[in-house]
């Protein structure tokens, strides 16, 4: 089990600042993802912990040693790149023991080290394919057997499943976090699919503006954004104005036009203050009669629209004449509940999934 840290690194090329006083820890045997949008410099943050690329400025810390400067071969870490990077001449057996005769091991090594992680990784029989007769599923196992042999420090992977078809993600996807937890590898990994990071994470970072946005783990990051950035970029459906009419301790009241709502915070605000108020559409319940429950906040709405989402409905309920909801429920409910446009529904929030965010 390993640890890293990154300590106030800077990248810049040419004009362009890619990443500014960044800080990062993952702790060992973690799954630790970096999300963010394309060029927003995750693959800059790879290459610079495999010392493929220098920072300008701050530290690379493995396992409490500082390896700023040390060769990418020093570091020991391995790498899955995107396209996975196979040797096309060579076979599936010689892919994976590459790294092995790098180091000078020796022929006995090398067969039993190669045959076991074989096994391991259910290519059993493919040991003398090519990648060009491998599935993508199997050329992203041998990428990752590949990695693994030489038994490094942290292993990263940039975007590794984007490539492949969305039956074959979903297998290779429980694959990785089945091999992280069974052999105990730290790891990073990069994306910008934030199901995928939803997924996979043990915890995650949001990077944006050449800095990490917000830590945690996902049900953390998912419900309870810091930054008005955060809940857009993960596509918080309900984000609604609102200002603090009431406060006593860390209870509060908030207006939003004609709405009232109350739920807890323990953001440093005062009455009169703005808020950003965000809410999950799964976490509002939708009813066709009046149902007052001890810490819910209820009311009445319109039906606006009734919308397909994959296996569910998106019902959008207009709650005031400039203000609307959106609302997550699954097509059987919505089919006992005999919604239609036009409808008069009752609507309740648990204060527990109100979320406020201070005004930026």
């Amino acid at each position: 089990m390993h640890k890293l840290q990154l300590i106030n690194v800077s990248k810049a090329f040419g004009s362009q600042v890619v990443l500014r006083d960044l800080s990062l820890e993952v702790f060992p045997d973690e799954l630790f993802v970096l999300l963010g949008s394309s060029g927003c410099g995750k693959t800059t943050i790879l290459l610079g912990i495999l010392g493929l690329l220098k920072f300008d400025s701050g530290r690379v810390i493995i396992d409490g040693i500082d390896a700023t400067n040390l060769s990418p071969g020093e570091r020991n870490i391995g790498y899955v790149p995107q396209n996975y990077a196979l040797f096309p001449n060579c076979s599936v057996f010689e892919n994976i023991a590459f790294g092995l005769r790098v180091r000078k091991a020796s022929k006995d090594i090398i067969q039993t080290k190669v045959k076991k992680i074989i096994a391991d990784f259910g290519l059993h029989g493919l040991e003398h394919h090519f990648p060009s007769q491998l599935s993508g599923g199997q050329m992203q196992r041998v990428a990752v057997a590949r990695a693994l042999i030489v038994e490094p420090s942290l292993l990263l992977l940039d975007e590794p499943v984007s490539a492949l078809d969305i039956e074959t993600r979903k297998k290779v996807k429980a694959e990785l976090k089945d091999i992280q937890k069974k052999l105990h590898i730290t790891m990073v990994y990069i994306t910008h699919d934030q199901q995928e990071t939803l997924e996979l994470a043990d915890r995650f970072g949001i990077l944006n503006n050449g800095k990490i946005e917000q830590f945690g783990s996902p049900n953390d990051v998912f419900y309870k954004p810091k930054t008005l950035f955060v809940a857009q970029f993960l596509n918080t459906e309900n984000i609604l104005k609102g200002k603090i009419i009431h406060k006593f301790g860390n209870k509060v009241t908030i207006r939003i036009n004609d709405i009232i709502l109350k739920t807890y915070t323990i953001l440093e605000i005062s009455e009169g203050d703005s808020v950003t108020v965000c809410i999950r559409p799964g976490a509002i319940h939708l009813s066709t009669h009046h149902n007052v429950q001890q810490g819910r906040n209820v009311f009445v709405g319109t039906i606006d629209s009734i919308h397909p989402i994959g296996r569910d409905l998106e019902i959008k309920v207009l709650i005031t004449p400039n203000e609307v909801l959106k609302i997550r429920i699954s097509r059987i409910v919505a089919k006992e509940l005999k919604l239609t446009h036009g409808m008069s529904v009752h609507l309740s929030i648990d204060e527990a999934f109100i979320h406020l965010i201070s005004a930026q």
